[in-house]
């Protein structure tokens, strides 16, 4: 498999917000688009924050994933957060996924973090399926969110 990785860029900007739409419309979201402009360019800015990587699949943009920073006493310091993943319709079901779980583990041990995490929809099997495989395991308490 021909894969590669690469670090978005000001230039790839408008491509990775296309594939945001599309991520975010297939996962019944809402992209608030300024706002995850400002967000991008605030990764850009502070890789140690965050890094946002374009995946190819020999010339073909094949998708984006994005790997947060956090620091948990229960983690023990530093962990990461896959905080999204997204294949384009045509790239999926091709061993992609697990090329880039991969890869961000590679980061993460490299930058000496403790535990990678993620999320996935609750409705979305195929994902689930890929994540079990790789190694994830479901936590025994719920992720919660309130937006301030």
């Amino acid at each position: 498999m021909n894969v590669l990785f690469q670090l978005l860029s000001d230039q790839e900007v408008p491509a990775l917000l296309a594939m945001m739409r599309g991520f975010y419309s297939q996962q019944h979201m809402q992209l608030d688009e300024p706002a995850a402009s400002l967000a991008i360019t605030e990764a850009l800015d502070n890789p140690d924050l965050a890094q946002i990587y374009l995946i190819f699949r020999g010339a073909e943009l094949a998708g984006y994933f994005a790997l947060t920073f956090c620091f948990s006493l229960e983690f023990h310091g530093r962990f990461a957060l896959l905080d999204e993943l997204y294949l384009r319709e045509g790239f999926r079901r091709q061993k992609l996924g697990k090329a880039v779980v991969a890869f961000a583990e590679d980061l993460c041990r490299k930058a000496g973090v403790k535990a990678l995490r993620l999320e996935v929809g609750r409705d979305n099997a195929p994902a689930q399926a890929l994540y079990r495989q790789c190694g994830f395991r479901e936590d025994a308490r719920n992720l919660m969110t309130k937006w301030l």
